[in-house]
């Protein structure tokens, strides 16, 4: 079995990764290069600006050069390092094979790998044909299904002298810092010679921003390239690989990932790009039920007296009847809504409830009332000792209120003790309605 090294240097087996580790969850995770890149922002927009009107500049030179010049190729090169995005090559491309099977970790992976080789790339979009011809996209019917995929590029290569296919088999961006995605078999279907292409991409501390997140789209990774000072690009062509004859389709395709992983100092996961889609997916039905419920706590009302908020204790009360009544109450103090305070229920943010309940043996000749000392009892005047033990049931409660002689405090003690006659009084009347149902 494989490892995947993570960020801080230890080794994670393969089998041992969750689909959502394949992925950046945020783009700043560290909280200097937040601080650092709030500080940037600035002038970040300013650069932004500028650049998006160099890029279309950039995208006329695409349009009118012939895409196979070299020419073309270094004057993409230095425009696009204007841009911020340097390309760095590794390696040299073997012009006897046809396809180029990458790795995916940035949404500009096929422009470094065209600036520096010309080629095609399949198209999956339904995008104008102008910037299909610009950027190299050709349509194989990738839409209309994997025959029509595999039949139009097999076309193409035979009619196609000049420039080679890329191919990127995982089907989806990923970080490439844990494991590949396992590789779809399509490209290795084209053509039995293949040159793996390993692509890298690094940002400078303290702009170290994630390339990409999970769920993210395309014009917000786009805003990070033109934003930041730079990023670097680095590809690798790695030598060509040719089917054996004994080998499988599915054996040749294992094999070509595996030794881009082992370039990548990574492993190849166990989860395809079905996995992949159905996290996405959950990923961005997760952000909008979280927006709802922000966008609900911004529009529901705030309670505002202490009515209120005992009518509304008593109704979270009926729905959620494992938590104390006192608990609630106090959650309502500090949020003065009913959804926020439903919500810390739900995520365990409040967790003082009916279970904590208890039999256990008072051995100091204390009293307690809802964590508040009342009194201590002078056992002596019923009897010459207090009981060797006192059984009894309590809750637990956190002591926030403490009676001092100060006028002010003494509203929160009322109102701590009376939801607990309450809750006690409750609790007395389910447990007789138990009772007379055993009977």
């Amino acid at each position: 079995m494989t490892e995947a090294p993570t960020s801080s240097g230890a080794p994670v087996m393969s089998s041992e990764l969750k689909i959502e580790d394949l992925f950046h969850q945020k783009r700043n995770e560290d909280s200097i290069t937040k601080i650092f890149s709030a500080i940037y922002a600035p002038v970040g927009i300013i650069i932004f600006l500028f650049r998006c009107f160099l890029g279309f500049h950039t995208f006329l030179v695409a349009c009118l050069l012939r895409k196979s010049g070299v020419f073309r190729m270094h004057a993409l090169r230095t425009m696009c390092s204007i841009l911020g995005i340097v390309v760095e090559k590794r390696g040299e491309r073997d012009e006897s094979a046809r396809v180029l099977c990458a790795n995916h970790v940035s949404i500009l992976d096929h422009l470094a790998i065209d600036i520096l080789t010309p080629c095609l790339l399949p198209s999956v979009w339904d995008i104008p044909s102008i910037i299909r011809w610009c950027f190299g996209y050709v349509d194989l019917g990738a839409t209309r299904g994997r025959d029509h995929l595999v039949n139009g590029a097999k076309k193409l290569l035979a009619k196609e002298t000049e420039m080679p296919i890329l191919a990127f088999p995982e089907g989806i961006i990923t970080s490439g810092e844990k494991a590949l995605i396992k590789f779809n078999t399509w490209a290795f279907e084209v053509s039995p010679v293949v040159q793996p292409v390993s692509v890298r991409v690094w940002r400078p501390y303290p702009w170290k921003v994630a390339v990409s997140v999970l769920g993210a789209t395309w014009w917000t990774d786009l805003f990070y390239f033109f934003a930041l000072p730079f990023t670097v690009i680095s590809v690798e062509y790695l030598p060509k690989m040719e089917k054996k004859e004994e080998e499988s389709l599915d054996e040749f395709t294992a094999r070509v990932a595996e030794t881009l992983a082992s370039n990548l100092k990574i492993s190849v996961s166990k989860f395809g790009i079905s996995d992949a889609s159905e996290a996405a997916k959950r990923l961005r039905t997760d952000q909008e039920r979280a927006r709802k419920v922000v966008n609900k706590e911004k529009t529901s009302p705030r309670l505002q007296d202490a009515r209120q908020m005992d009518e509304c204790a008593m109704r979270i009360k009926q729905s959620f009847p494992t938590f104390h009544l006192s608990a609630i109450r106090q959650d309502l103090e500090k949020t003065r809504s009913q959804t926020a305070t439903v919500n810390n229920l739900k995520t365990g943010k409040i967790t003082v409830s009916a279970a904590d309940g208890q039999v256990g043996k008072l051995k100091n000749p204390f009293f307690l009332l809802a964590g508040v000392p009342l009194a201590r009892f002078s056992w002596q005047k019923r009897a010459k000792s207090p009981p060797a033990s006192l059984e009894f049931k309590f809750f637990e409660f956190p002591p926030i209120f403490q009676v001092t002689l100060d006028a002010s405090s003494w509203r929160g003690v009322f109102d701590n003790r009376k939801w607990q006659m309450i809750e006690t009084n409750r609790q007395k009347y389910m447990d007789r309605g138990v009772e007379e149902d055993d009977n």
